[in-house]
């Protein structure tokens, strides 16, 4: 009788743990070719940051930011192995942040002088913007 009432408990509790967990950042792989994802957005304590790489296949969907967003604007980069790229457009303001080829967490005011970005030994990327609205959670989806 025990074992049944803790099953019950566990079973009744079982949609709150899931329902919070679809909170968050997406990123859905929709294109014809794998992707390496990267991200930039305003952290609360360091300012606009970026962060890289994220691996989603053609068709899958990796969770980029887990828990409620906190901010509006989000920015993607990312690249395919065919060789696609997923960036800013040239008409979009902003939007740049540092890269680095291997996995990495860069603050841009770590690298900024004025209003340009000065990224050293990494490359400068322009990042695509992506509006959340007021969303607390969303997901984008890499197209062709």
């Amino acid at each position: 009788m025990r074992l049944a009432l803790v099953l019950v408990v566990a079973a009744a509790s079982l949609p709150l743990a899931t329902s919070g967990a679809a909170a968050g950042f997406k990123i859905c792989n929709k294109s014809n070719e794998r992707a390496s994802v990267s991200i930039g957005y305003k952290h609360e304590d360091f300012g606009w940051t970026s962060e890289g790489w994220w691996r989603v296949p053609i068709g899958n969907c990796v969770d980029i930011v887990r828990g409620d967003l906190n901010g509006r604007y989000y920015y993607v980069y990312a690249t395919g192995h065919r060789g696609g790229t997923w960036s800013g457009g040239k008409t979009q303001d902003g939007g740049f942040f540092c890269i680095s080829k291997e996995k990495y967490t860069l603050r841009n005011r770590d690298y900024q002088k004025g209003n340009t970005i000065y990224c050293g030994k990494f490359e400068t990327k322009k990042f695509r913007i992506v509006d959340t609205g007021e969303s607390t959670d969303f997901t984008y989806n890499l197209t062709e």
